[in-house]
């Protein structure tokens, strides 16, 4: 093999196990997901990633294939999982209380256990004297899963304005803001509320604001909590038996189901909240259209992983005609719904075919000035950057990346996708052709 691989421990890993070409990989990974009863693929392409310099963080499904499959954890193979400094600003915060301090101990020592039958023996001191580093989602996880007390939720206004800010913070990619501010509010959310007479309006709002949860730990590769997350969110809009709340959770869960690997499932996920919404669906209930359209679009995306073409044009086409109902592009129950999300989806979904081609002629029907959210802006470039870069214009890949950072710099700088594809773009300009790019690097901290 000419040079040196980029990522010698899993290369040696492959060819000690036979594996003595990155198509064996391929069939050994399907061989072992179909005998784990996973439904998990991979490809030559997304080998030849995990064996660059960067081979970033697999999927929680592919880890649970590649730790059976080779008898050691990702880590040990040469995976590392970046806690990304999501408060970038966040250095001159106070220490935490005694209280957060026994917790975040807690928390490493539950960790510690779970994970013992893995542990590596240590060659050096700081192997085991490390300072274990805090992972800035862990106080929404806490929330989550109970363990902190729930808080007085206040007031239903005050409720109200709380949710609003997390929504447009999530939808304005200010990631590190709402990281900081959001388990306190989902803490409020956290009671057995049978004794408030405002009830049914404190669930209506406890749907957006697990919905966000959701969506933040997805942006983050935490499918897993992001789940529990979503289910929250389905479980207070069913005690609200309102179909607009019931089918924007079902557009919540069917994203993290999805994101676990469950395609099929989550599909049908979202076709269940359609079938609950298809008869309210009409131009003089424009709410309906927003979150009935959404829907159809996050099924069309899980479809399209489930590699179905037929339901994922069926749920695009259905979602075109749905989004003719309203009169205007408008961000109706936070759904940024309309033509031009419809469009923008044509370009993901056939990303997810791996047809690029495709993809950069479905983009010419964009508008990415009118989208109606900065973080549909953001994914509109940067998928743009990545059927750029799968077509080889380096160049152009790069301005569209900036493009990307300039709507929204948080979404590019700190998402394990978009850093991933820089440092793609950086194996590819050995040559330096686009000096702008190791600039980019510089603020995303990709290794250069």
């Amino acid at each position: 093999m000419p040079g040196s691989p980029g990522n010698p421990l899993l290369v040696r890993a492959r060819i000690s196990a036979g594996l003595h070409t990155q198509d064996d990989f391929v069939i050994a990974f399907q061989d072992k997901a179909f005998a784990l009863g996973i439904d998990a693929t991979v490809t030559v392409r997304q080998v030849r990633r995990w064996e660059s310099l960067t081979p970033g963080w697999p999927h929680p499904t592919a880890r649970t294939v590649l730790t059976a499959l080779f008898g050691c954890p990702p880590e040990s193979l040469g995976f590392r999982r970046r806690v990304r400094p999501l408060p970038p600003e966040a250095s001159g915060t106070s220490p935490p209380s005694q209280a957060e301090g026994e917790m975040r101990r807690r928390t490493f020592v539950s960790h510690s256990l779970a994970v013992v039958g893995y542990a590596a023996i240590p060659t050096a001191p700081d192997d085991v004297l490390h300072v274990p580093v805090i992972d800035p989602l862990d106080a929404i996880r806490d929330v989550l899963t109970g363990t902190v007390s729930a808080r007085e939720p206040g007031t239903i206004e005050a409720l109200r304005r709380d949710t609003t800010e997390a929504k447009r913070l999530v939808q304005a990619c200010g990631y590190a803001r709402l990281a900081r501010q959001l388990p306190a509010l989902l803490a409020r959310f956290g009671g057995s509320g049978s004794a408030l007479p405002e009830q049914r309006a404190t669930d209506l709002l406890a749907v957006h604001a697990y919905h966000v949860a959701a969506t933040l730990l997805l942006k983050y590769d935490d499918a897993a909590s992001a789940w529990i997350a979503a289910e929250k969110a389905a479980a207070a809009a069913r005690r609200t038996e309102a179909p607009t709340a019931i089918a924007s959770a079902y557009r919540i869960l069917t994203h993290a189901v999805a994101a676990v690997g469950h395609r099929r499932q989550a599909v049908r996920v979202a076709i269940t909240g359609v079938d609950r919404l298809s008869g309210r669906v009409s131009r003089s209930a424009p709410d309906n259209v927003a979150v009935f359209g959404a829907l159809l679009l996050r099924g069309a995306w899980a479809a399209a992983l489930g590699e179905d073409r037929d339901a994922a044009a069926e749920l695009l086409d259905e979602a075109e005609r749905t989004a003719a109902l309203l009169q205007e592009a408008t961000n109706r129950q936070w759904a940024a719904f309309g033509a031009n999300n419809v469009a923008l989806h044509r370009l993901s979904i056939a990303l997810a075919f791996s047809d690029a081609g495709h993809a950069l002629q479905a983009a010419k029907t964009v508008m990415p000035d009118q989208l109606a959210v900065a973080e549909r802006q953001a994914t509109y470039w940067t998928d743009v950057a990545r059927a750029l870069h799968a077509c080889g214009r380096t160049e152009a890949a790069t301005r569209a990346l900036l493009a990307a950072e300039k709507a929204a710099p948080e979404e590019v700088r700190s998402r394990t996708v978009t850093r991933e594809l820089i440092g793609e773009l950086l194996q590819r300009d050995r040559a330096g052709r686009a000096p702008w790019l190791r600039a980019l690097a510089n603020r995303a901290q990709v290794p250069v």
